[in-house]
């Protein structure tokens, strides 16, 4: 699949918007519940592309926690009495940085979504997988993922993708918009499909914009660097795993 493909990039704008705009929710742990979907939406979309049958919650470590839900519902109850009383003041600054979460939310759903599609390529995650090393293999490709965005200066494609954007208005209003419903979705549900034809259009607008920001050559150069960061930290992470292996 072209990772540039309107109908990918689409995808990857729309849950990036949504991750965004669940930060400015007003209910405490909702905006984190709300983020994680956000990312689950478009991972279970590009499993389905790549003719992944199983559903994202196989591969829940793509975009969840990697301890497992009773583990973060447990962290966050335990956490929920500090939430609470910082949560104004973490809303206050959402507001204040809004435009720095939207670069930061947009830059991880587009180089998520790009090695998605090429580990997936890749035949990686494959359908005859057991549960255990799906599970295993999806939380490697998000560690390697994690490691390679720690590992990488992400201010280029940041800065690139708020000016590709800065000219299309409406986004931030289109994505609160599609954020109503999302937690009760099916997890393949098209992140879209409840827009209004206006909305869906600004949101058309704006991919195409990213498509183009995403073609110029050093953002190629950007991109090769950062596939070949992540290639060797899934690599390292795949010898230390075989090496671990009972059947090695």
């Amino acid at each position: 699949m072209n990772d540039t493909s309107p109908n990918a990039m689409q995808l990857r704008l729309v849950c990036g918007l949504l991750a965004s705009a669940a930060r400015l929710v007003p209910v405490p742990l909702l905006d984190d519940v709300l983020r994680e979907k956000a990312l689950q939406l478009m991972v279970s979309r590009t499993l389905k592309q790549h003719a992944r049958t199983y559903g994202s919650k196989a591969a829940s470590p793509l975009y969840g926690d990697q301890n497992g839900c009773l583990h973060g519902c447990i962290i966050g109850l335990l956490l929920l009495p500090m939430k609470v009383l910082i949560f104004p003041v973490r809303k206050f600054l959402a507001w204040g940085m809004a435009v720095k979460n939207l670069a930061r939310d947009l830059s991880e759903a587009v180089l998520l979504g790009r090695t998605l599609d090429r580990i997936l390529d890749a035949n990686r995650l494959p359908m005859d997988a057991t549960t255990e090393s799906l599970r295993a293999d999806a939380a490697r490709v998000r560690l390697a993922f994690s490691n390679a965005t720690a590992g990488t200066d992400l201010t280029l494609i940041r800065g690139v993708l708020t000016t590709a954007l800065r000219s299309v208005s409406g986004l931030p209003s289109a994505a609160m918009r599609a954020l109503r419903g999302i937690r009760s979705r099916p997890d393949d549900a098209d992140p879209t499909a409840s827009l209004s034809s206006a909305d869906k259009a600004t949101v058309e607008t704006g991919a195409a914009r990213v498509s183009s920001a995403l073609e110029t050559p050093e953002m190629r150069a950007f991109l090769t660097r950062f596939d070949e960061t992540f290639d060797e930290n899934l690599r390292l992470l795949d010898e230390r795993a075989s090496a671990k292996s009972p059947t090695s």
